[in-house]
C-alpha cells in the first residue's frame, strides 16, 4: 500500500477527525466539529477530503498505511516478523484505544465506516497473507490465516481496549506473548 502524502492542513484534520470520533463516535461526528477541532474551515474539509465520507475514509487509509509501514513485508524471520506485527498492532492500539470502541460499536450499522474500514481490512488481509506464507513453508501450523491472525493480535486489541477501564494501563512483554503465540502454533516437525 503506498503511503499517501499528506500535507500539515490534512494532517491536522485527520489527526481532528479521530479525536472527534473519540469523543463522539463516527456518526455524529461533524465535519464543522472537525474544523473547529483542527482550526480551519469547513470549506477546507469539504476541499481536500470531498465529503465527511472522504475524510472518515482518508483516516482509516492513513491509520492502515501507519500499520503496513511497521510491519513491514515478509523477512523469512518467523520471530521478528510475528514481533513486528504485534508491536505495530500493540502501538496502534494504544494510540487510537480511545476511538476502537466507537468503530466497534458503530461498525455494523455505519455504511460510511464500514466503507472506510476497506482499508484496514486490506492491512488484515495482507498480514494474513504473510502468516499463510509461512504456513505454506510449514513454519507454522495450517489453519485459517485470518484465524491465524486473529489468534496473534486479538489479546492485544482486547487489552487495549479493557485498558480504557483499568486504573494503570497494562504492561505487555510483545517478546513473551509471540513465544506463546509460537508454542501454539509452530510446527513441531518440518513437513
Amino acid at each position: 500500500m503506498a503511503q499517501q502524502k499528506w500535507d500539515a492542513t490534512q494532517l491536522a484534520v485527520l489527526d481532528a477527525a479521530v479525536a472527534c470520533a473519540e469523543q463522539v463516535g463516527f456518526g455524529a461526528m461533524t465535519t464543522r466539529r472537525v474544523a473547529e477541532l483542527a482550526g480551519v474551515n469547513e470549506v477546507t474539509i469539504f476541499r481536500r477530503f470531498g465529503s465527511k465520507a472522504g475524510l472518515v475514509a482518508a483516516a482509516f487509509e492513513r491509520e492502515a498505511a501507519t500499520i503496513a509501514s511497521s510491519v513491514g513485508d515478509y523477512t523469512g524471520d518467523l520471530r521478528a516478523d510475528l514481533l513486528r506485527m504485534v508491536a505495530s498492532i500493540w502501538d496502534a492500539t494504544g494510540r487510537r484505544k480511545n476511538v476502537l470502541p466507537a468503530i466497534l460499536s458503530e461498525l455494523a450499522n455505519n455504511d460510511e465506516l464500514r466503507s472506510a474500514a476497506t482499508y484496514s481490512i486490506a492491512e488484515v488481509g495482507r498480514v494474513a497473507g504473510i502468516l499463510a506464507r509461512y504456513q505454506n513453508e510449514g513454519a507454522l501450523i495450517e489453519e485459517p490465516p485470518l484465524q491465524a491472525y486473529a489468534s496473534l493480535v486479538g489479546p492485544l486489541v482486547y487489552l487495549g481496549i479493557i485498558s480504557r477501564l483499568l486504573p494503570e494501563p497494562p504492561t505487555v512483554d510483545l517478546e513473551a506473548h509471540v513465544s506463546h503465540y509460537l508454542q501454539g502454533r509452530a510446527q513441531k516437525e518440518p513437513r
